[in-house]
């Protein structure tokens, strides 16, 4: 293993190291960062009402929705508003890196994913819609957020903005020199998005439907998801469409599957839900739950509080403060593990379940995505074959994120060094 890490290192250590330091990367790396307290926060409060057993509890929050919805406020105030709160953090660390104002930075960045928006009419007024506030919108507010710092540098490189006297203080006159910036940026994505029509979120799901059109019970759909959702982490793109592509084939197939059960027949279908959820999302997106573990266990302080506060989510697989935290987002250090990970155990998955060595998911139903997956594997094949098929997968997800994590943390030991001196 430290044959493989030191060859890994020696080969990809510089190139990641140099587009880590990319200046607009690095704005959004620190952006996600920022976050951190938002999103574990919010992951706090989404797993109150959704702990899936005992079954008392269970039906107790059933039985309360009202109760739901307001246990769910931080979390709709934190998660689902996250792309407006990165928004705002992009602009301020990308204006500070080119010595502008950071404050105006970050009012630019905000105005500029917002106004993206659409206002829906109903009768007696209009609301606000939130459907890409959240995770969904983090792809538009990335690239709106850099938009709008990149015009403040032009105008800035080309005396575009509104002199005050030096007699006015500081704080008054950098809000009136960002105005010009920010009144071009805002229009230039006012008229693409709402007059040309020009609209990212409908954009990406136009273009990845397509490549998910393949049968669900082949193993062509479940490597083109796990691919799709780790590029999309990644890039900082919420796949929750993803899902919602698939929902109606899965669905279908867990009847079958159910009904096949209570007609003494096996389970025939592969293609449903907590294939992908209970056998290869262990922890979240990308089976972060191991790389949380070797945190816990890191030597880096940031890297070890950071697995102490996501793991609790991650068991029941909640891994936003991982993906924003750590962060995964535009992370070179993880993007290999990311993908590579998820293609392996969907292959080994695929394998266990074509050739019996796995009973079939019979019981799909009973595997909510909140179960922590080493119970839901169990529980939804009947099996204990099912759980031991996701403890197999789990050392594949250690063994593969190990050397990638163990260079991330020499980084972070490093810094956390030149930081203390």
């Amino acid at each position: 293993m430290s044959f493989f890490t030191n060859r890994i290192e020696a080969v990809l250590l510089p190139v990641m190291n140099k587009i880590s330091s990319q200046r607009h990367l690095k704005a959004v790396s620190s952006a996600l960062i920022a976050t951190i307290p938002l999103t574990v926060l919010g992951a706090m409060f989404l797993l109150v009402p959704y702990i899936p057993w005992p079954e008392s509890y269970v039906q107790y929050w059933a039985n309360n929705p009202e109760l739901v919805s307001k246990v769910l406020i931080p979390f709709n105030m934190t998660l689902g508003l996250l792309s407006v709160y990165v928004s705002f953090a992009i602009g301020y660390y990308l204006a500070e890196s080119y010595e502008m104002d950071r404050i105006g930075g970050g009012f630019a960045a905000t105005l500029g994913f917002v106004v993206t928006m659409k206002f829906a009419s109903i009768e007696g007024g209009s609301y606000f819609p939130t459907a890409y506030l959240g995770g969904e919108g983090m792809f538009t507010a990335i690239l709106t957020s850099i938009f709008a710092i990149e015009v403040m540098r032009l105008c800035k490189k080309y005396n575009l903005a509104i002199k005050l006297p030096s007699q006015v203080p500081a704080n008054v006159s950098s809000g009136f020199e960002s105005l010009v910036p920010i009144t071009i940026s805002t229009a230039i994505l006012w008229v693409i998005v709402h007059f040309i029509g020009f609209d990212i979120n409908q954009i990406i799901g136009t273009v990845v439907t397509p490549l998910l059109s393949a049968s669900a019970d082949s193993i062509v759909l479940p490597l083109a998801y796990v691919i799709l959702t780790a590029v999309m982490w990644f890039c900082g793109i919420h796949p929750a469409i993803l899902a919602a592509i698939c929902s109606p084939i899965w669905l279908t197939n867990e009847a079958a599957n159910m009904a096949a059960i209570a007609a003494g027949n096996t389970a025939a279908h592969v293609g449903v839900r907590p294939f992908i959820f209970t056998f290869l999302w262990i922890g979240g997106g990308g089976g972060t739950l191991t790389l949380c573990i070797l945190m816990c266990l890191s030597k880096s302080k940031t890297l070890k509080s950071l697995g102490r506060l996501s793991i609790v989510p991650g068991l029941f697989n909640i891994n936003e403060p991982i993906i924003f935290g750590l962060p995964i987002v535009f992370n070179p250090y993880f993007v290999i593990p990311l993908i590579v990970g998820p293609i392996v155990c969907t292959i080994i998955t695929y394998l266990a379940f074509t050739t019996g060595i796995v009973p079939g998911i019979g019981y799909p139903a009973a595997a909510v995505w909140t179960l922590p997956s080493l119970f839901a594997g169990v529980i939804c094949t009947g099996s204990i074959r099912g759980g031991i098929l996701v403890l197999v997968n789990m050392i594949v997800y250690g063994v593969i994120y190990y050397p990638f994590f163990k260079m991330y943390e020499k980084k972070m030991v490093k810094q956390e060094i030149e930081g203390e001196s």
